[in-house]
């Protein structure tokens, strides 16, 4: 009896044993680690800056009536600040009082009053508009815009007027006057009218009060100032001239200076 206790005892600390050695070789259930989920970073998409537009508006109603405005130049012509109740933004528009009959004569009627800005900043792509009427005129009642100026004998003009109901763009090419594109518009004095010209490298958009009239390519100058401009004995007036520019890069703007172009 002694022996076969002794043997159920061995038996039962092998039986121990073997218990022991399974539950040491495995791992608890509970320390069995899971993979953990990374998350998928998603790209995020940048927005494109958008171009600031960069205008500038003169409407003259600070200047003294009677002179010529801050920030601009009579290169011909008596161009002073005309007080007008009827301007689109009152009290003041800036243009030519009644005279230059003599000089229109002796010009054989090809006299051009202008006035230009006197910062030296030349304008490549812009828009420039403002707002234009006549208050009357013997030999004309035409009045316009001057873009890409180098000079008084180089430069663009968008101009419109009276009798003859003309929209016309022109180059002023080494002192001469070169008829671009013209239409017919109704003019007639003492009536306001929106004048505009997009200018995008050598492509031209021309408006009158906001109706394209026509478009028009042409390469000859690159960049200058913008001014005003008038014929005869017109008494041309102006009222909130604005140009407008995109910021991008090349801001379409430089204080370099142009040489004269070829005809």
């Amino acid at each position: 009896m002694k022996t076969g206790n002794s043997w159920l005892r061995s038996a039962a600390v092998v039986a121990a044993g073997i218990v022991v050695t399974v539950l040491v070789i495995s791992p608890a259930a509970h320390s069995r680690q899971k993979k953990k989920q990374v998350a998928t970073a998603t790209a995020t998409m940048t927005p494109t800056a958008t171009p600031t537009p960069e205008v500038h508006v003169w409407n003259f109603d600070q200047d003294k009536a009677g002179a010529v405005p801050s920030g601009w130049q009579a290169l011909e012509g008596d161009w002073q600040v005309i007080p007008d109740p009827s301007a689109p933004s009152k009290p003041n528009t800036f243009g030519l009082p009644p005279g230059r009959l003599i000089k229109s004569l002796t010009s054989a009627l090809e006299y051009y009053p202008m006035a230009i800005q006197t910062d030296p900043t030349e304008y490549s792509d812009f828009t420039l508009e403002a707002q234009f009427k006549s208050a009357g005129g013997r030999f004309d009642c035409s009045g316009g815009l001057i873009f890409r100026y180098v000079d008084d004998k180089n430069f663009y003009l968008l101009s419109a007027g009276c009798p003859s109901d003309y929209f016309a763009l022109s180059r002023m090419t080494n002192g001469q006057l070169f008829a671009l594109k013209q239409s017919v518009v109704p003019t007639d004095k003492d009536t306001w009218y929106r004048l505009k010209v997009t200018a995008q490298g050598g492509h031209f958009m021309c408006y009158d009060d906001d109706k394209m009239i026509f478009d028009f390519d042409d390469s000859k100058i690159a960049k200058g100032k913008v001014g005003l401009w008038a014929r005869d004995d017109s008494q041309a007036q102006f009222d909130d001239v604005k140009i407008t520019l995109l910021v991008s890069g090349d801001s379409g703007a430089s204080a370099a200076p142009t040489a004269s172009p070829s005809p």
